[in-house]
């Protein structure tokens, strides 16, 4: 008897934050971003996209990307050289690479189309559980809840648990049994909004909350912001690179395919270096030491987890004729078809008159 009626207590709540989260979502919820659509390849690339970035920094990437690519059939034409480029300056481009990969994948297995069964779609390159659940249910055609960061950290704080790779379990459990049989689609993107706009990682908007009268964590109060952190070592926060912006006597400039500590992987380049050394060596082995200037100009870029210190030499070369460096990496800065990384635009509008 006792059973039964915990139960249904735990029924009743459960009923109660959903209608509190749904009502708050159709009043304060994103619904007008350019991927709510029934369309699932741009639910793909959308989600694709959303994965480690910011709604605000995706959305002209997202459009811009549509425009150029609106159906897969057209994407499945373009090369990795064409998405990267693309894909320049929104970061983490191995999504790209997975993108290029999945369409190779769908062509072969999937007769061209984009698959609709959710554990198909978890074969794709890149797709995780969460991205496989908001993909297939956004498009209708599966109902699947989701945990992506913003979900976990109002869900833990909802329910009274620690956010850690311990409770990753549980905290699915919790979001699988919340899921709603109606406007399983409206609820997962409520999870979202609400876990973005106000459960957010410091400074929870608490009062703004739609279920803070059930919140174990209400009023939110950032422990961490209580703990002593020791003070970051500069040299684990800033790094210097060295990189060489080498033109010819037409003004182009040299660039190649880079990959720097996993960064940048499949993007052009001026040639990057961990160390002077190694840029004097590489320089010396293609006879272009005695073409080296001496003055060095700086400037700085930041990615979400560390500082570089760019340290840039140039080379000006007036002929081909003892420099050993293949004809086909000169490009004029007006007509380029491939991905760069965005320090690289600094180093182009240094050179660019």
């Amino acid at each position: 008897m006792n059973l039964k009626k915990n139960s249904n207590s735990h029924s009743d709540h459960n009923i109660l934050l959903r209608k509190k989260i749904l009502q708050w979502y159709d009043k304060n919820g994103r619904k007008l971003l350019p991927w709510k659509t029934n369309d699932i390849y741009k639910i793909w690339i959308s989600e694709v996209m959303l994965q480690q970035t910011q709604v605000k920094t995706v959305i002209p990437y997202y459009k811009k990307f549509i425009k150029k690519y609106p159906n897969l059939k057209v994407l499945s034409n373009a090369s990795l050289n064409e998405i990267m480029r693309l894909w320049s300056g929104l970061g983490f481009y191995r999504r790209a690479e997975n993108i290029h990969r999945t369409c190779i994948k769908i062509n072969n297995e999937f007769n061209s189309e984009f698959p609709k069964n959710y554990e198909d779609i978890l074969s794709l390159p890149g797709i995780g559980r969460t991205t496989a659940s908001a993909i297939v249910t956004f498009s209708g055609y599966g109902k699947r809840s989701i945990l992506d960061g913003n979900v976990k950290r109002f869900l833990s704080r909802l329910f009274g648990l620690q956010n850690t790779k311990d409770m990753v379990d549980s905290l699915w459990e919790i979001s699988e049994n919340l899921l709603p049989a109606n406007r399983p689609s409206d609820f997962i993107q409520a999870y979202m909004d609400i876990g973005s706009l106000v459960c957010k990682k410091s400074n929870p908007l608490c009062e703004s909350c739609p279920v803070n009268n059930s919140c174990k964590s209400y009023p939110y109060k950032n422990i961490e912001s209580n703990i002593t952190k020791l003070p970051i070592k500069k040299n684990n926060s800033k790094r210097n690179i060295w990189a060489l912006a080498i033109l010819n006597q037409d003004g182009d400039l040299y660039l190649e395919k880079i990959s720097y500590d996993n960064l940048w992987n499949g993007l052009y380049s001026a040639p990057i270096f961990h160390k002077k050394s190694d840029l004097f060596e590489w320089a010396s082995s293609f006879n272009l030491e005695k073409s080296l200037e001496s003055e060095i100009w700086k400037f700085s870029h930041d990615l979400s987890h560390i500082k570089f210190i760019f340290n840039v030499m140039t080379c000006n070369i007036k002929s081909h004729k003892k420099v050993s460096l293949s004809d086909d990496n000169w490009y004029n800065l007006s007509n380029m078809d491939f991905g760069i990384p965005k320090y690289q635009d600094k180093i182009f509008n240094k050179y660019k008159n």
